[in-house]
């Protein structure tokens, strides 16, 4: 059985790319995960173990911190660059109804001035 596909069709996802959401989550729980372990397996005196996880705290709030300054860079590049591409083709569609409307009043006056030749 293919748990990746049935996976996607259950859940509605079909890319195999994981989205920064679930990197994130998985890179939070690393951190928890690998804190609790350390935890047990090092047992250390209180004072210390609260050091370390105050220390570990600290790591990850400024990593979640780097995170989420980074992917709001990223969202408002994305977005610039969104805006500049609409107003590029909000221009460009200017520019072209701009030179239809002009062609058609050239050709209006040419007909209307070959008409008034022919009378």
């Amino acid at each position: 059985m293919n748990y990746k596909k049935e996976l996607a069709k259950r859940f509605g996802t079909s890319s195999n790319k994981p989205s920064s959401a679930s990197i994130a989550v998985a890179l939070i729980g690393g951190i928890a995960i690998g804190t609790i372990v350390s935890l047990l397996f090092a047992p250390q005196s209180g004072e210390d173990t609260r050091d370390m996880i105050s220390s570990k705290s600290r790591d990850l709030k400024d990593s979640l911190k780097d995170q989420i300054k980074s992917l709001k860079n990223r969202v408002q590049s994305e977005s610039d660059d969104l805006m500049d591409k609409a107003k590029d083709k909000y221009n460009s569609v200017k520019q072209n109804a701009t030179d239809l409307a002009d062609n058609a009043k050239d050709k209006y006056n040419n007909l209307k001035a070959s008409a008034n030749h022919n009378v």
